[in-house]
């Protein structure tokens, strides 16, 4: 007998502890993939709700579609790159993403690479790791100067829909790939359009890992950092803060910077800290089709 009331103890513990994770982890077995131009853009855009996603049970990955190349002050370009992926791996990793990509096409040279070679990349990692959400910028941004975010938004949003068509890139098919269909995604912008951010997350739990995420950028940060002395000076202004520009001068305002967009968005909601995107679900909340969706047996 106390064997057996062990053993229904046991039982009862695992099947508690399992409901347990149930609860913390409710997205346990997606994916996500996030879809960067550049090696910092989705610390800064995004990192709070990626890392609140994995927390909550996604595996991430990342795929960042140029090389960063000529993000420093003073390193050559192939020193630059280097240094920009070892600190994207990093940010990377603070994250809770381990598993990143790079399509390494040359920073700021894209206007001359077709929109559909990017996308038939994007299709094959798609079809491969097979993503429940993706995150990239927004295609639809009307104030996006960058044209590398622009054309990777572009192609994102195209690799999204056609990476389920079966007329599309068919010789992929015979590497063992299926079709797959994208069922939400994350967009990012620079200047959002109001009608466009639907959707807002509380990041107010990773605000912390952001920041270190924004902060292991170290060569970008240290450029924008040089940079924006530069306009101040020529503008006839300082920055006290950066009248040194050091690890600890840069990381400060990094941080300052982070909390300070973060919290204003969060005000407008109600939350300490926050992150806003244009979201596109898999239907809409109240349509026909999410009112009788059942779960399959």
């Amino acid at each position: 007998m106390p064997s057996f009331s062990r053993r229904n103890f046991l039982a009862l513990a695992a099947a508690a502890a399992q409901a347990a994770r149930a609860q913390t982890r409710p997205y346990e077995g997606r994916s996500l993939v996030v879809i960067t131009a550049h090696a910092d853009d989705f610390t800064i855009f995004a990192g709070g709700t990626i890392a609140k996603l994995i927390d909550q049970g996604y595996t991430g990955h990342l795929i960042r579609v140029t090389n960063d190349e000529k993000d420093s002050y003073d390193l050559d370009l192939g020193e630059t790159s280097h240094r920009n992926t070892v600190e994207m791996r990093e940010a990377a990793r603070i994250l809770g993403i381990n598993d990143v990509h790079s399509l390494d096409f040359r920073n700021d040279e894209m206007d001359a690479i077709s929109e559909t070679e990017v996308r038939a990349r994007l299709i094959l990692w798609f079809r491969k790791l097979k993503p429940w959400t993706i995150f990239t910028f927004d295609p639809s941004a009307k104030y996006e100067e960058n044209p590398d975010h622009k054309k990777t938004a572009r192609a994102a949003e195209d690799a999204a829909w056609t990476a389920q068509g079966h007329l599309f890139l068919e010789e992929q098919f015979t590497l063992g790939l299926n079709r797959w269909a994208v069922l939400d995604r994350y967009y990012w912008a620079r200047a959002p359009e109001n009608q466009d951010v639907n959707k807002v997350v509380d990041i107010s739990a990773t605000i912390d890992r952001k920041i270190r995420a924004v902060q292991a950028h170290k060569t970008m940060m240290r450029h924008t950092a040089y940079s924006l002395k530069e306009k101040l000076a020529e503008a006839h202004l300082r920055l006290p803060l950066l009248d040194t520009i050091n690890e600890e001068s840069v990381n400060r305002l990094i941080e300052i910077e982070t909390r300070e967009t973060a919290a204003a968005v969060g005000r407008k909601h109600g939350m300490q800290y926050a992150e806003f995107f244009h979201y596109i679900p898999i239907a809409a909340e109240n349509s026909y089709v999410m009112k009788n969706a059942v779960p399959l047996k």
